[in-house]
């Protein structure tokens, strides 16, 4: 029988948040390569990688969905604490279970956007302009990003009405 634990950071959610993460940092090693490497054929044989800049566009946004679950699991996301500064406990648990509700369904309302419009780009055979890569499979990291970033609301929702703590 598998105990439900609270620690989101050590349930599969959380790994997978971490494999996530380090997907990103491994695309954005990959943009700062194709830029080096862009701006050194540019200084040097006057001829730089063409779609450099398509690449690092698209690579920075899927990067950027990577980090987002693992950055909502580890509380990551920025807090302006100047009006919750002096609260209660309670106060503050109610606002973080607040927090957590919307920003749950936020992410899911984004995957169920987000499919839609790779979906559409799909369809009108959409590109970029140098390079005419099909700019859908990019869609396909940001659903999945969001959808994880949801799941992982759930969890942490569900784990607070089981009695755990929201940290």
């Amino acid at each position: 029988m598998t105990v439900f634990s609270a620690d989101i950071q050590r349930s599969f959610l959380g790994r997978l948040s971490n494999i996530f993460a380090l997907t990103g940092g491994f695309v954005m090693l990959g943009i700062a390569a194709v830029t080096v490497a862009s701006i050194i054929g540019r200084t040097t044989v006057g001829q730089s990688i063409e779609g450099d800049y398509e690449i690092t566009e698209m690579g920075l946004a899927m990067a950027v969905f990577l980090f987002l679950p693992v950055c909502y699991v580890r509380n990551g996301h920025v807090i302006v604490d100047l009006f919750t500064a002096h609260c209660k406990k309670s106060t503050l648990r109610t606002l973080d279970i607040t927090a957590d509700i919307v920003f749950t369904v936020t992410a899911f309302v984004f995957a169920y956007q987000m499919s839609l419009s790779g979906l559409e780009a799909k369809d009108y055979l959409e590109q970029s302009m140098l390079l005419e890569l099909p700019t859908w499979w990019t869609f396909i990291v940001g659903v999945t990003s969001m959808t994880l970033c949801g799941l992982c609301g759930l969890y942490k929702l569900f784990a607070v009405f089981l009695g755990g703590a929201n940290e």
